[in-house]
């Protein structure tokens, strides 16, 4: 397992891996990003990725703002989950991210298991955005100092 800074050349296997998520859960609102949505993402965002031998177990993308590094988007395979690749790609932000800045993201309400994981790893909710994803749900805003 290497974690490494994901560039224009890791884009393919980021998509498929968004790909595969989609077919695994079927394009869950939670978690759906349209092709023209995650292509923007991906131009403008930066991506740091965990790999398993060659395979793409996972990513983040996320952008530097003045107090934080906010994160867009969590990607985890699911041939992957639930063996630590996740804590440990999250754990390398926000060692990375240093003290003077904060580590944001959301996570949909549902999506217990990110939750946890989350707050495993010392972050707080922060606040809720109500009927934030298109299934009318709940964001709930976390932060990690």
């Amino acid at each position: 397992m290497r974690i490494e800074t994901l560039t224009t050349a890791h884009k393919p296997q980021m998509r498929a891996l968004v790909e595969a998520v989609h077919e695994e859960q079927g394009l869950l609102p939670q978690f759906y990003w349209p092709k023209e949505l995650l292509g923007a993402e991906m131009a403008t965002a930066e991506a740091v990725g965990i790999l398993a031998g060659e395979a793409l177990a996972g990513f983040v993308l996320y952008r530097i703002v003045p107090e934080a590094w906010e994160i867009s988007l969590v990607v985890s395979h699911p041939r992957y989950r639930r063996q630590g690749y996740m804590e440990s790609l999250i754990t390398h932000l926000i060692a990375a991210k240093g003290q003077e800045r904060e580590l944001w993201l959301e996570v949909h309400i549902e999506n217990v298991a990110a939750q946890k994981l989350y707050e495993k790893l010392g972050f707080k909710e922060v606040g809720r955005r109500t009927k934030y994803y298109k299934d009318g749900a709940t964001a709930i805003l976390y932060s990690c100092p």
